[in-house]
């Protein structure tokens, strides 16, 4: 996803060619599949063979093996460790970083599967940032996490965060707030899948002590991605909360939107997170976040736009739901604040021609 929209951004000042190992076909991510072989002129999209595009590990080495280099390319801006390891050596090469797997192994499953799997990502780790010029980390978390496990590879870093498409992601209408103020209090939690690290299970505990004091809904978005929603629906059920909380499977681009702009806030929180991109998409549609104090989600939310709570902390999380579902004005401000911040900081129109200049400094070396 992050390729997929950084290209849109970048072709605005240079020729592309895109190589992918798949484009999303199921919603929320069903939009990008129409980025494929659409758009500019100067943008050539080209997906891996269909027997990779499913087998993440496979396709990274099929990448290590491919030495083929685009006529007329001068840099390569790698968004995968893995892929890293492909270009030719006379070409210079961006390494985007989002996250190690060497730093994740103790989260992973340990079927024999996922050990496989991190173990041969691992082995890729250390030579493609060896290959790179230079380092992009999407948050200081990450760039800390790299200088830890890489202390060798410290002075090429710098940190560029993800961007937003802020003229896609905003408040409804231009006034976020009357349209709210008409139904009643909504949080919203967009999780890619239900694993247990997104912290859904301690979001419903905190939702149930909340209710007991602002009465409100519940919304999470996100597949059954790990077999998980019985599990929780039965732990809404003997909470007493069940007809206040409603589980989504997946919803069309335009859907999510909506629910970001009717959300009174937006919850994440999550045990282990990269970057949140939900965070930032509800921020430009001027919601407020509570968020966990892991990845990057401090570095996105501030004191003014939201609330960072300890991982795991039911006590702390359902403190400040109550506390933001009662006073209006102050989630209201905070939303107001959200959205300034991440015109400011986040949009796509600030961020891209940062990527850029970092491109064209690995160029003149």
């Amino acid at each position: 996803m992050y390729a997929l929209e950084l290209s849109r951004w970048l072709e605005r000042y240079c020729a592309l060619n895109v190589y992918t190992c798949a484009a999303y076909d199921s919603p929320p991510d069903a939009f990008a599949a129409a980025w494929f072989d659409k758009g500019a002129s100067n943008v050539h999209y080209q997906r891996l063979p269909y027997l990779l595009r499913r087998h993440g590990v496979i396709a990274f080495y099929y990448y290590a093996l491919f030495r083929g280099n685009p006529r007329g390319s001068d840099v390569f801006l790698v968004n995968d460790l893995s892929q890293g390891v492909a270009p030719q050596p006379d070409v210079p090469v961006v390494q985007i970083v989002h996250h190690l797997p060497s730093s994740e192994r103790s989260h992973s499953p340990s079927s024999t599967k996922a050990r496989i799997a991190f173990t041969l990502l691992a082995a890729l780790e250390n030579r493609a940032l060896g290959r790179a010029h230079t380092i992009i980390c999407d948050s200081i978390d990450t760039m800390q996490k790299l200088h830890f496990h890489y202390p060798e590879h410290a002075t090429k870093t710098t940190v560029i965060p993800i961007g937003v498409d802020v003229q896609l992601f905003k408040p409804r209408n231009g006034n976020h707030n009357d349209a709210k103020a008409q139904q009643p209090p909504l949080i919203l939690c967009v999780a890619r899948g239900l694993e247990t690290r997104k912290g859904i299970s301690y979001l419903l505990e905190a939702f149930a002590a909340a209710q007991r004091v602002e009465r409100a809904e519940l919304t999470v978005v996100g597949t059954d991605s790990q077999g998980l929603k019985q599990q929780l629906l039965e732990q809404t059920r003997a909470l007493g909360v069940l007809n206040a909380v409603t589980f989504i499977n997946s919803v069309p681009l335009h859907e999510l939107i909506a629910l970001y702009q009717r959300a009174t806030l937006t919850v994440v929180p999550s045990s282990l997170e990269g970057f949140s991109k939900p965070a930032l998409e509800s921020m430009a549609c001027g919601t407020p976040v509570v968020g966990s104090a892991v990845g990057a989600i401090p570095e996105l939310i501030d004191e003014r736009s939201g609330v960072v709570v300890p991982p795991r902390d039911t006590d702390a999380l359902a403190d400040a739901l109550i506390r933001l579902l009662r006073d209006k004005e102050r989630t209201t401000a905070m939303g107001a604040a959200a959205r300034q911040r991440v015109l400011t900081r986040f949009s796509w129109d600030i961020v891209t021609p940062r990527v850029l200049d970092v491109c064209r400094q690995a160029l003149s070396r």
